[in-house]
């Protein structure tokens, strides 16, 4: 049991620093925790009582005692008595293991949509645990049974203190577990976990150093990622985007950490929002945002329409193609049509999601060739004639985007299968393009473009404002 002697951390469980002469409090580095000796001391010999009397339940006293120094009764103690209750436990472990890494283990304050992290201190106990088993050991076979089943509750113990770490911003101590789960998985042969834990904790390095205001260590972390895997794709992507925008903001003299808080304050009003977010759509959404920041500070430009209004709104300006039936039953024909079109990118801050549909559904006394003339000369024109790429106005309000292309494509399709049947359209393709802002009026509870052509209702106007920037 001689590993399990190291003064442990009462909050969560890792092993602790040693303590250096005449100091009454030891800070764990997994944690943040600053313990007091005393208390530590107190938990550590509490939990090895408790390791003590959890190996006795597995092998009697006098047993332990007079086969520690016999190799041959050794390996039969271990092989009839421990081995039994080892190998669930590897399996539970296992299974443990690879459930956590399913999904990505890189988070930005809890809020990337990932279920709560496990209670790190109960794979650091179980680990320790097993550690007391080690002087039963006899084989090289036992050893590496008894190892393989501690490496994947520490792997677990450190990487859910990771995820507890990055919950409450503490990224170093995020980083730090990882790196220690790094080593360990890769010497229990888990090597493809083991790349992905490696990314992991230099991405929270990297968030570590914009915390400190120093985006260019940032960066450099980064850019030495050599690969990244496919789950972990998209935080990454994001992350980068915050860098990238806190490298701009320090160029310009500004506080570099003002985009992670900005890009915080984001992703919890658009996860109020909407009830959650969607990996895939997260670097979009978030690179859009940072787009809308830098384009006010005369960085990157956006396309927009310069207009009279109380805010700018976004829409996919996009191409969508119509098959219609027309006629009685006996002399039916067919006809098609196609007209550009606005698709909004405010859903489901905004209602409807599409908007020309709605229009040609409440406009009477045209056929829809008529509506859809009307609509095109009405706004859609006026929109293409009026298109600027350009620098967006330090004082100019902006909503920033909440759909995605693939979104919006998808809302387009639902809303046209629904209604379209009404309009005697029996097939309708649409190809979203570029994300464009339109300027708009805040009425009572609702927004109007295009001198009232187009009009979204909004659901939560509180909301709408915390948004806007």
């Amino acid at each position: 049991m001689a590993q399990a002697y190291r003064l442990r951390c009462a909050n969560c469980g890792a092993p602790l620093p040693q303590p250096r002469q005449g100091e009454e409090y030891v800070r764990c580095e997994y944690c943040g925790y600053w313990n007091k000796i005393v208390d530590s001391q107190a938990y550590t010999v509490k939990l090895l009582e408790e390791v003590k009397q959890w190996v006795y339940s597995l092998v009697p006293r006098q047993i332990v005692t007079s086969t520690t120094a016999d190799l041959v009764a050794r390996h039969h103690l271990f092989q009839e008595n421990i081995l039994p209750k080892l190998t669930p436990k590897l399996a539970t472990a296992r299974a443990e293991f690879y459930r956590t890494m399913a999904r990505s283990l890189i988070d930005i304050k809890g809020l990337l949509g990932r279920d709560s992290s496990s209670d790190p201190k109960r794979y650091f106990e179980e680990a320790v645990k097993l550690e007391g088993l080690s002087e039963l050991v006899a084989t090289e076979e036992d050893s590496s049974l008894l190892n393989l089943v501690t490496g994947y509750y520490n792997a677990l113990a450190y990487i859910n203190n990771a995820l507890v770490d990055a919950a409450k911003e503490n990224y170093s101590e995020a980083a730090r577990n990882l790196a220690e789960a790094y080593k360990i998985v890769e010497a229990i042969g888990e090597s493809a976990f083991a790349r992905r834990i490696r990314v992991a904790s230099e991405v929270y390095r990297a968030l570590s150093e914009i915390m400190n205001r120093n985006p260019q260590a940032s960066k450099t972390i980064l850019e030495g990622l050599s690969s990244v895997d496919p789950a972990d794709r998209n935080r990454v992507e994001s992350v980068a985007t915050i860098v990238d925008w806190s490298n701009t903001w320090f160029q310009q003299g500004r506080d570099p950490l003002e985009p992670y808080v900005r890009v915080v304050e984001y992703i919890k009003n658009y996860v109020s929002i909407t009830g959650g977010i969607v990996e895939e759509q997260l670097p979009e959404l978030v690179k859009e945002y940072a787009r809308l920041n830098t384009s006010k500070a005369g960085v990157s430009t956006v396309r927009y329409v310069a207009g009279v209004g109380d805010v700018y709104m976004p829409f996919y300006l996009s191409r969508v193609a119509l098959t219609m039936v027309s006629g009685g039953l006996l002399r039916r024909r067919g006809g098609e049509a196609t007209f550009d079109t606005v698709i909004p990118a405010s859903t489901p801050l905004t209602h409807p999601p599409v908007v020309d549909l709605d229009y040609f559904l409440e406009a009477k006394g045209k056929d829809l060739y008529g509506k859809i003339s009307a609509y095109t000369t009405l706004c859609v024109e006026k929109v293409k004639s009026a298109i600027r790429n350009d620098y967006l106005n330090p004082n100019t309000r902006v909503l920033p985007p909440l759909t995605t292309r693939r979104l919006a494509e998808r809302y387009f399709y639902d809303q046209w299968r629904a209604g379209g049947e009404k309009l005697k359209v029996t097939n309708v393709a649409v190809d979203v393009g570029d994300l464009i802002y339109l300027p708009a009026k805040v009425k009572q509870g609702y927004v109007e473009l295009c001198d009232g052509t187009v009009r979204l209702y909004i659901k939560s106007p509180s909301s709408f404002e915390s948004m806007v920037v």
